[in-house]
């Protein structure tokens, strides 16, 4: 391949030395003895001229951008007007005979043989000679001849001996400098082969587009595009995100192409690609070009096309370089798929590592990350605050229990999004379980502006959550510390705002900021698990008391219900209410259940041996009643204690099933098998009671006594005690009225059927010991 820019320039150059030389010979020219120039020296300027025009537009033609589709009429053009000039200098010298302009002949056949046009420098020549001819025979009618006619044929034979062999030499020249030139340029695409394929495994899809583009337009190629049966991803303007899509939707892993290539497919594996042609296939093409196809292939598995524009003829080369260019597409391709899902997955890793699950907010390890970040930043800067608040929000163990926890875990993404959203980007609010929130606010100019902060945190949660249908009234109360005056570190700075926070839900108040004196506050519920785990090793500490369960139908006791007290070593007796719910919120729970449920069925045992023939109740908590061990524990305490099971009978709240329906029916049922009697104890304080009580396995229903004492004075209460006494009827449910405190109350409860009955006006919870006693001397 001629490199016929370079002949361009060389040619440029050698017009601009003969205008040079033509404006010297007019300058320096001495006529012989005897003769004088017949014109003006400066007519000497119009071959100069028309030289300086030829250069000037060809070089204007030659350096435009883009295509020059008619390089080989310029060229031609270009060697027409060198060959006029030649002939107007012949011309204008013709009067002197010792003149060698004759010579200049040679220039445009020397041209067209360094073109390789071999025909075109003979005709050049011809053309040439018969013009200097006719310039000699025109100069002979004018003036005497200035040549012999031997002197003619001399001249015009040597400069054909001259041209022939200088243009055989020429063509030559030109031939190998073809070759030369083919083979550098193979080699430059070799290279940027070589290149590409490196940069290739740089393990980016969007890199293996750019360099396989890059490498096809090297090889003369150009509207390089990747066919999917989804599309199409041309290689010039793929920025990394559509071809994503592509690849992680139907490029790799796919079993075929688009239909109308399915064709082409079977003439491919013979030299790995196809020529199309104009009009072969519905490919909009100009008429001289044609385009090359193949496969972008894993194994047998086509997962695309590559297809290049090319000129016609495309040679084999070219062809081939495609075809490997679209091996190694496919390889690179595939390694960035799963370099990019690789890097997707550790991305994803790290962020559940520093994440909450539910809400996506940072977790306790970012947050002491931020932390560090924001107090080094604070020690830089003397007058700022950097602030920690505990948000905790209150009662959304009644949503949960309530609404469930799919509910309860969308208002936790709501909160999360509302707090994030009040915060500047500066700051960091993560969750670290339950209901808790902790929000970490730098740079605070003062504990006025902390404050004000979270008066606007807790106003924004305060906003009413609607969930489907049902409109939330959300509080939070948030307790406050900050760096440096209560502590340099995530650990005391959160323990100090979780005491804060004690003291905003003990004040009610809804936000406070940490003093000393709020250590307490927190510290206590500490203490007080700490005593609870020793109480229960510690035999009596932990007493039962009996409260008796009578029958309306003679008012004789058919039962007790057990309730658990605590003789403190300091604080005295301390009720259920004291630390109950403390130990619901963690594992305390179990080993209280089974302490409480072995005093209980111990006192049922002597009462057995007594002679006394009655039922004991016992309230079960939410997270007991979810603990898978409980059959097997509750069969062992029965086998310990030799109690017949159906003389048991576990009170569950309603909020309970709520809590995980599923689960907590389960446990009911399999309680059942094992004859245990099941009572739903506080009935009509829930929401979803009624519409299980169909399906739960239950024996008896406990009306809650906000409902039994108002039956007196409210006709709605009363008509709703005999609402659900009736349903409970219907369904074979025995109905237990607690919070029985005056006789009037008893005979409105006879009246309207009920079945049983406790309160202060039968008997006080007594201790376990003396019922024994009361149950004899009562009737």
């Amino acid at each position: 391949m001629v490199d016929q820019q370079a002949i361009d320039v060389s040619v440029y150059w050698v017009r601009w030395f003969a205008a040079l030389l033509t404006v010297v010979q007019f300058t320096l020219y001495e006529a012989p003895p005897g003769t004088q120039l017949p014109y003006p020296r400066w007519w000497g300027a119009v071959p100069v001229a028309s030289l300086a025009t030829i250069n000037v537009v060809g070089r204007r033609y030659a350096l435009r951008e883009g295509p020059d589709h008619n390089q080989a009429a310029r060229r031609v053009a270009e060697l027409a007007g060198d060959s006029a000039v030649v002939l107007l200098l012949i011309a204008m010298f013709a009067f002197d005979p010792v003149s060698a302009l004759w010579t200049l002949i040679l220039v445009p056949v020397l041209e067209a043989a360094q073109r390789g046009w071999g025909r075109a420098a003979v005709v050049v020549f011809g053309g040439l000679c018969a013009g200097y001819l006719a310039i000699q025979v025109v100069d002979a009618q004018v003036d005497p001849p200035s040549l012999s006619l031997d002197s003619l044929t001399y001249r015009l034979g040597f400069l054909g001996i001259v041209t022939a062999t200088v243009s055989a030499l020429a063509a030559r020249l030109a031939r190998q400098a073809a070759a030369t030139s083919a083979r550098e340029a193979e080699a430059r695409q070799l290279r940027v082969l070589a290149l590409a394929s490196r940069r290739m495994s740089s393990l980016d899809a969007s890199t293996v587009i750019r360099e396989v583009t890059g490498v096809a337009r090297s090889f003369g190629f150009h509207d390089v595009e990747f066919r999917t049966r989804s599309g199409v991803l041309r290689g010039d303007a793929a920025d990394g995100s559509a071809l994503g899509v592509a690849l992680n939707g139907t490029m790799l892993g796919t079993a075929t192409a688009a239909s109308w290539f399915e064709s082409l497919l079977v003439a491919m594996p013979a030299q790995g690609y196809v020529v199309v042609r104009h009009g072969e296939r519905d490919l909009a093409m100009a008429a001289d070009e044609v385009t090359v196809v193949t496969t972008v292939a894993q194994g047998d598995v086509v997962e695309a096309l590559l297809l290049a524009r090319h000129p016609a003829p495309v040679k084999a080369y070219q062809g081939e370089a495609l075809a490997l260019l679209a091996s190694q597409a496919a390889a690179a391709l595939a390694n960035a798929l799963m370099f990019a899902e690789q890097l997707a997955l550790e991305e994803r890793l790290t962020h559940q590592a520093t994440h909450d699950a539910l809400t996506g907010l940072p977790n306790r390890a970012l947050l002491g990350d931020r932390l560090r970040i924001a107090l080094a930043r604070a020690d830089r800067h003397p007058d700022v605050l950097v602030a920690v608040m505990l948000i905790d929000v209150d009662r959304f163990k009644q949503v949960n229990d309530v609404l469930g926890h799919a509910s309860g875990d969308r208002l936790l993404r709501e909160i999360a999004d509302r707090i994030s959203a009040t915060l500047r980007p500066e700051d960091t609010c993560a969750r670290l379980g339950g209901d808790e929130f902790v929000v970490v606010a730098a740079d605070q100019p003062s504990a006025a502006a902390i404050a004000d902060l979270a008066r606007r945190l807790r106003a924004a949660v305060q906003v009413p959550f609607r969930l489907g249908e049902v409109t939330l009234d959300i509080d939070a109360s948030i307790g406050i510390a900050w760096a440096p005056d209560h502590g340099e570190d995530l650990e005391t700075l959160q323990r100090r705002a979780d005491a804060a926070m004690y003291a905003a839900k003990h004040r009610r108040s809804g936000v406070e900021l940490y003093e000393q004196s709020d250590d307490g506050l927190s510290a206590e519920n500490l203490t007080m698990l700490g005593d609870l785990r020793r109480a229960l090793d510690q035999p009596g500490q932990l007493v039962t008391y009996m409260q008796p369960i009578v029958a309306l139908d003679g008012l004789r006791t058919v039962g007790a219900e057990a309730l658990v007290r605590w003789r403190h070593p300091v604080r005295g007796m301390v009720l259920p209410d004291g630390f109950i719910p403390l130990a619901e919120g963690t594992s305390v729970i179990h080993p209280l259940t089974d302490h409480i449920l072995d005093l209980a069925l111990a006192e049922l045992s002597k009462w057995t041996r007594a002679g006394l023939q009655v039922d004991l109740a016992v309230n079960l908590s939410a997270r007991a009643l979810l603990d898978s061990s409980l059959r097997r524990r509750i069969e062992d305490l029965l086998g310990r204690h030799e109690v017949p099971a159906d003389r048991l009978c576990l009170e569950i709240t309603e909020t309970t099933l709520v809590d995980d329906p599923a689960r907590a029916i389960a446990t009911l049922q399999r309680l059942r098998e094992m004859k245990i009697r099941l009572s739903i104890d506080d009935f009509g304080t829930g929401y979803s009671s009624v519409a299980y009580l169909r399906n739960l396995p239950v024996d008896e229903i406990k009306i809650d006594r906000s409902f039994i004492a108002d039956m007196k004075t409210s006709a709605r209460d009363s008509a709703l005690v005999r609402s659900v006494i009736d349903l409970a009827h219907g369904l074979e449910l025995k109905v237990v009225a607690e919070g029985v405190e005056d006789r009037a109350t008893l005979d409105a409860l006879v009246e309207v059927g009920c079945d049983l009955a406790q309160g202060f006006y039968l008997a006080r919870p007594m201790p376990a010991s003396q019922f024994i006693e009361w149950s004899r001397t009562s009737h």
